[in-house]
């Protein structure tokens, strides 16, 4: 009997977006889909050329290239013309970047922070021993121009791979400075990893298996220090309908998630914070009710911290549990919801708030959310690129040879980006296709009248 693939990865590369997907034990745990008219990522790193300044505000602006400003906080550097800087965070609504002038690198085992400077180890690692041990073999030039930080992953065995990656990310570091000199107009220098790539340096885990539609991903992936143990090649029409991934797309952009036991939560997300609650629906274990409150609330934990993680919601979190009664139940429910949230790659912080059994997640922004990326800001629709990817999808799955013309009934508007959009659809299928789309006119309030 083959072992069960505990860690899989599926990949699927589309015409419009590309989909990441990690499951554990036949649970989705974490998702990405990237935009591909997407220019830039976060962890990029630029030239920049400073283009206004606030002193007051300590924050300058700077042009990422004749198209793209990003905004810097922090007083250093105001004389400087041109700025060596990275994305540090992504937002949606064509808001700038967020930039640093600390330049990370991640590995397997190593975090390398350039313009920082010290020698540490996560919080999360299970023996921290070693530091000790690589004090003495890492010299102090390297971490006076740079903070290494070892990562969970690492033990005492990996310490050669350890010194390996401090030594490429160092080297690296040094050729982007002297680069940086030579250069005289705003322009991306560096990206370390392409987007699936860097989906495995966040997860930095051993995968058992990775999924791809995409045979140039399979011998780039193959080759990455996060490689998994085998990688397969799969040529269907979409991977995501196939492992039911889909779906769960789909259900991450509803307010309610209702849990196997019939518990619910209603996640609402607005500019300032986001809340979840917490409702029972009727479900109960225990007569004492502080005791089935804390039962219920428990329950909950990890699939609430599955859902911030699928949605990429961050910022400031309030959830509002089933009220306990009972402040040693609350204390013990804030240590359970924290040690949840160790599973995730983001930093985070777990509060009560007053009397009452709310409690705040301050977790830290890195990209938009899954609700930013897939639905349109303006109005309430899948946006232009999720549309045209379930348009190719449902296109591969029909048509014949014998197939001339398509019609499909569109839930966008019409625009010219929509309409290149077909232009590459009717290229690669040789087919004509017909799409009537929404008409803004049909959102009037329309009163007829009858006698």
């Amino acid at each position: 009997m083959k072992d069960k693939i505990m860690k899989k990865i599926i990949i699927q590369k589309g015409m419009f977006l590309d989909k990441i997907a990690y499951v554990q034990d036949d649970v989705l745990q974490k998702l990405k889909i990237i935009n591909k008219s997407q220019k830039y990522f976060e962890n990029d790193i630029f030239i920049a050329k400073k283009k206004r300044q606030n002193i007051s505000m300590k924050s300058s602006a700077l042009s990422l290239d004749s198209e793209i400003t990003g905004f810097m906080q922090g007083q250093d550097g105001y004389d400087a013309d041109m700025s060596l800087c990275q994305i540090k965070k992504i937002f949606a609504n064509e808001k700038n970047p967020k930039l640093s002038r600390e330049i990370t690198f991640s590995g397997r085992y190593v975090v390398f922070i350039g313009g920082s400077r010290g020698l540490s180890i996560s919080n999360k690692a299970g023996d921290k021993t070693m530091l000790d041990d690589l004090k003495s073999k890492i010299e102090d030039k390297t971490i006076e121009k740079a903070k290494v930080i070892i990562r969970s992953q690492a033990s005492l065995e990996d310490i050669d791979a350890i010194l390996l990656e401090i030594e490429e990310f160092e080297k690296t570091y040094d050729e982007i400075l002297q680069k940086s000199k030579l250069i005289s107009k705003p322009q991306l220098l560096y990206r370390q990893y392409e987007s699936e790539e860097m989906f495995l340096s966040k997860i930095n885990t051993q995968v058992d298996l990775l999924i791809t539609n995409d045979k140039q991903s399979v011998k780039s992936l193959e080759k990455s220090r996060f490689a998994p143990r085998q990688v397969l090649y799969e040529k269907e029409a979409d991977l995501f309908i196939k492992y039911g991934i889909d779906t769960e797309i789909r259900q991450l952009l509803d307010e309610k998630v209702t849990l196997k036991n019939g518990i619910n939560l209603f996640i609402q997300s607005t500019e300032a914070m986001s809340i979840i609650d917490v409702n029972s629906a009727g479900y109960f274990k225990y007569k004492d009710f502080s005791q089935n409150a804390y039962h219920v609330n428990h329950l909950v934990c990890e699939e609430i911290v599955r859902q911030i993680c699928l949605r990429d919601i961050s910022g400031v979190i309030l959830i509002d549990f089933i009220d306990m009664r009972d402040e040693k139940l609350s204390k013990k429910l804030q240590e359970h919801l924290s040690k949840c949230l160790e599973k995730d790659d983001r930093k985070s912080t777990v509060s009560k708030l007053s009397n009452s059994d709310i409690m705040q997640i301050i977790r830290k922004k890195e990209d938009i959310t899954i609700e930013e990326n897939l639905i349109d800001t303006k109005i309430t629709l899948k946006n232009i690129e999720y549309v045209f990817e379930e348009v190719d999808s449902k296109i591969s799955n029909v048509i014949s040879e014998d197939t001339k013309k398509i019609s499909i009934d569109m839930p966008i508007f019409e625009s010219v980006k929509a309409n290149n959009y077909l232009s590459i659809l009717e290229n690669k299928y040789n087919v004509k296709i017909s799409a009537k789309y929404l008409k803004k006119d049909d959102f009037n309030v329309k009163v007829k009248m009858e006698i």
